[in-house]
């Protein structure tokens, strides 16, 4: 797998990567998976009802974070709807968002799993984070110095997706590639030291580290429109499009980096998938959740 730097990022496979803590997160940072991140906050936009966050924080929160903030479409669309708060992402990659960046909001390089150093801008009345799973290793210590960084009464959120994947058809084989290849990433990233399945912990860790009012909603994703409902129609559309244009990426780096896959292989699986997930018999199902917890005031 070729690989070389150039002005401060990596490039491998004909993917840009983030250089910051090279290989802490194995998806591409380009315009391509930009285009994915805002694809996927459509998805969640959705799933919401149009709503950024399921806590019930204060009416006028004055500062936020967000977590491994991709894009950067979640902070810019936050601080649009709360002109009043600052609000800051940090990400492995420099962020340039896609559109217009409002004045409160900003953004920095930052490993988050690294020690946090926010006194000029925290504490903070939320912090949150969306589909990290390809990157944390420690949650329970992510949420520590969440805890450790929120105003007292302050919340915490987490978006996350869980690996491996499932079908509502019965019929359809364990081995179907799209099953097959849930299982893949979650043995790729089990080598790498990440759990694809942290998320079911979540509600334990936040619970032991003191954070009252702990809540855990679990979402179905479709993978198509296959679902009888309009939202579920409208989301399964979104998401094929997002896996579509997400596969290469979310593949890649994980499987030959942790499996010892080769370019080929993995093409030629990526293509079978492609074809596999187009069929709507399929049913194909990814489940998300959304954990919130608060400070005790």
């Amino acid at each position: 797998m070729e690989s070389k730097e150039n002005s401060g990022y990596r490039y491998e496979s004909g993917r840009r990567y983030h250089n910051h803590d090279a290989g802490a997160y194995y998806m591409p940072n380009d315009d391509k998976e930009v285009s994915r991140l805002d694809t996927q906050h459509n998805i969640w936009l959705v799933s919401l009802d149009g709503e950024l966050h399921r806590a019930p924080i204060a009416e006028n929160p004055t500062s936020v974070l967000d977590v491994g903030t991709g894009s950067g479409i979640w902070a810019v669309d936050f601080a649009n709807r709360h002109p009043n708060c600052n609000v800051h992402g940090i990400d492995l990659s420099p962020v340039n968002p896609n559109c217009a960046t409002p004045p409160n909001c900003s953004f920095r390089v930052k490993d988050v799993e690294t020690e946090w150093d926010f006194h000029d801008v925290g504490p903070f009345d939320l912090i949150h984070s969306r589909m990290l799973v390809q990157g944390m290793r420690d949650w329970r210590g992510y949420f520590a110095k969440c805890f450790k960084n929120l105003k007292p009464g302050g919340w915490v959120e987490a978006h996350e997706v869980r690996y491996p994947k499932h079908s509502a058809n019965p019929s359809v084989s364990a081995d179907a590639p799209y099953l097959r290849w849930g299982h893949v990433i979650n043995e790729g990233l089990a080598k790498g030291g990440i759990n694809g399945g942290a998320a079911s912990k979540f509600s334990d860790y936040l619970t032991d580290l003191g954070f009252g009012c702990v809540t855990e909603e679990k979402i179905e994703w479709a993978l198509g429109p296959w679902k009888e409902d309009e939202k579920g129609r409208r989301i399964g559309e979104m998401q094929l499009a997002n896996i579509h244009s997400g596969l290469e990426g979310l593949t890649t780096r994980v499987v030959t980096k942790n499996l010892g896959w080769t370019q080929e292989q993995v093409d030629e699986f990526v293509k079978e998938i492609h074809e596999d997930i187009d069929n709507p018999e399929k049913k194909y199902i990814s489940t998300v959740s959304v954990h919130t917890a608060q400070k005790p005031v």
